[in-house]
């Protein structure tokens, strides 16, 4: 009998196999799927990504994350798709110029860190509508407020309220108030009749002239 040992090889190959181009459609095992391209296991170029809850991403994808330009739905019950944002991204989250649709009005204008940052302008569905600066997704900065009733504001917002130096325009009575603003409250001010001729109801109040 040969007591000799017997060493049996055996070849195994341990490279993970990775996916790379295009597939039709890769369903998750949570629900959702994805279509198009794939780079190493991950969505790289341009695909569309749906998850379990009818809410789409069709765009540019780099390394498995939303980087460049695409855009966001929703597949409503009534078949009918609803736009959410169009824009560009980096690394998964709005960055740049970008258009975003809420329940109570729309946004265009710039993005950082998947808030509204920079210049933007807002339309509200009550008629009230903002062009300004935005810091961290509310008014910051130099900005205009215009109302629905014709008033607006011109001046400087701080945390999405009225801050600092501005002027409020009443269109309904012909005076313009200029003064110094905290939290949507002015402090202090000054109201000049500059066009009271010119509206359909001024006010019963006018400023008489300065007597020397």
């Amino acid at each position: 009998m040969d007591k000799r040992c017997h060493c049996v090889c055996e070849l195994k190959n341990y490279i993970k196999a990775e996916s790379t181009g295009s597939r039709d459609k890769f369903f998750y095992p949570g629900g959702g799927n994805y279509k198009g391209f794939w780079l190493n296991s991950q969505h790289h170029g341009y695909g569309t990504k749906t998850n379990k809850n009818n809410l789409a991403y069709s765009g540019q994808w780099r390394n498995g994350k939303r980087q460049g330009l695409g855009g966001t739905t929703q597949q409503m019950q009534n078949g009918e798709k609803r736009v959410i944002y169009t824009g560009y991204w980096e690394k998964d989250q709005k960055c740049g110029s970008g258009k975003q649709f809420y329940r109570g009005g729309v946004y265009y204008g710039s993005w950082k860190n998947n808030r509204r940052h920079g210049m933007g302008l807002i339309f509200y569905e009550s008629g009230d509508f903002y062009l300004g600066e935005w810091k961290v997704d509310v008014y910051h900065g130099l900005g205009a407020l215009f109302y629905d009733n014709g008033n607006r504001y011109e001046g400087y917002f701080a945390r999405g309220y009225k801050n600092g130096e501005g002027t409020f325009y009443h269109m309904k009575s012909g005076q313009i108030q200029k003064g110094v603003w905290e939290n949507d409250i002015c402090k202090s001010c000054v109201v000049q009749d500059e066009f009271r001729n010119q509206v359909y109801s001024p006010t019963p109040y006018p400023i008489p002239p300065v007597r020397y």
